[in-house]
């Protein structure tokens, strides 16, 4: 079967994150969250999928390459264009860009599968496409139940009794809300509907295509499996996601590695006493990381591989990225240090490099900071008070 990832959008609520990376490849428990939806498709037998990119186009395209090594076929559709050396998005919508697929090569010629590449999902696709196929549809929205009072932040979907779409409402206010049924972002459709999808511009799925085609009546039908979906949308869901993964939350996902004692595991080529050092679990440490004697993690909390975590330090609930390194009794508390940022992820970040803290938060692959003697003041009164709180 065929499936179709938007993966071509800039992640502007993830920030600083996608920075550094296209949201697909935002890392949970260090595996991009787009491997889990690949992971998804092959085990239902979507073997040939198509890959919208635009920003940062090459890091998703040099990653999974042709999908060999998921045992599939991966293309990509470019939606953007090449300027003095570098790829520059040109927006078509998510409809535009499925458009512009199948105006290169018809590829679409059987009931397809659209996702986004920015969620943990784990439902039954099988299961859903045959549902499409029984309703005779054109068109199927994935969608979830929600708590009433969580409908402000969704698009709203309003059926009858046969489940057959009849409106949509953008965000309601919870007291305006006509159903507490939402769209995930997950569509099965015909190749019927690129009739109703124009030729040039940009033109929406959620937005355009879904009203148009229950304007013209076309049979379009929403379903609501029991399912969980983790939208990645901002760096709250990105924090959230990686601290549940850790918690075995997640589609009953376990962290990658060894679980080396209860509630943590581990990876390989560590350098890690376990006497030395006190563990609060659930913990995810990657491979060939350091961690000095003193020091405390207490989770959920995940340390990236090639980290360095010096003596006496403090990290209680975050998300450490790999190769960061934490100088001696700083304390880190709910926090993501993500390459050269400590994000809140429920409000602002701080550049590490713009701030002058490289001395409290640094790159492990760097030679030991050369400290000024303010800094080297600084340190020898964290190391005499105990600890150092990161808490802007």
């Amino acid at each position: 079967m065929k499936a179709v990832i938007l993966a071509g959008g800039k992640g502007t609520r993830v920030r600083p994150l996608t920075y550094m990376l296209p949201k697909p490849m935002v890392p949970i428990a260090e595996r991009p969250i787009m491997s889990y939806l690949l992971d998804l498709l092959k085990k239902h037998d979507f073997n040939e999928v198509i890959v919208t990119v635009g920003y940062m186009a090459n890091t998703i395209e040099d990653h999974y390459k042709n999908g060999a090594d998921y045992g599939m076929q991966i293309a990509y559709s470019l939606e953007g264009k090449l300027e003095e050396g570098e790829i520059v998005p040109v927006g078509l919508g998510s409809a535009g860009g499925l458009k512009k697929v199948q105006d290169y090569s018809n590829f679409f010629d059987e009931p397809f599968l659209v996702i986004c590449g920015d969620a943990l999902i784990d439902i039954d696709l099988t299961e859903a496409m045959n549902y499409h196929k029984e309703k005779g549809a054109v068109a199927t929205v994935i969608c979830k139940e929600v708590p009433k009072d969580e409908v402000y932040k969704y698009g709203v979907v309003v059926t009858d009794d046969d489940k057959r779409v009849l409106s949509f409402q953008e965000k309601p206010k919870v007291e305006e809300a006509k159903s507490n049924i939402i769209n995930t972002g997950i569509y099965i459709f015909n190749p019927e509907v690129f009739d109703y999808i124009p030729n040039e511009g940009e033109f929406d799925i959620g937005g355009e295509l879904l009203p148009l085609l229950v304007e013209k009546g076309l049979p379009f039908f929403a379903t609501a499996p029991k399912f969980q979906w983790v939208d990645v949308g901002s760096t709250k869901d990105f924090y959230v996601a990686n601290t549940m993964l850790v918690n075995k939350e997640v589609n009953d996902l376990v962290p990658y590695g060894k679980e080396v004692k209860k509630d943590l595991w581990m990876g390989i080529n560590c350098d890690i006493d376990l006497d030395e050092v006190t563990f609060e679990g659930p913990v995810y440490i990657g491979s060939s990381v350091r961690i000095e004697k003193g020091a405390k993690i207490i989770g959920p909390t995940m340390i990236g591989s090639g980290s360095v975590i010096k003596e006496g330090v403090t990290i209680d609930k975050s998300v450490i990225l790999g190769y960061t390194k934490v100088t001696a009794h700083a304390k880190i508390k709910e926090k993501i240090i993500a390459g050269k940022y400590i994000i809140n992820p429920f409000g602002s970040s701080i550049d590490i490099e713009e701030s002058d803290m490289n001395f409290l938060v640094d790159d492990a692959r760097k030679d030991e900071t050369v400290m000024s003697q303010e800094q080297k003041d600084i340190m020898e009164m964290i190391k005499n008070i105990g600890e150092m709180t990161i808490n802007r």
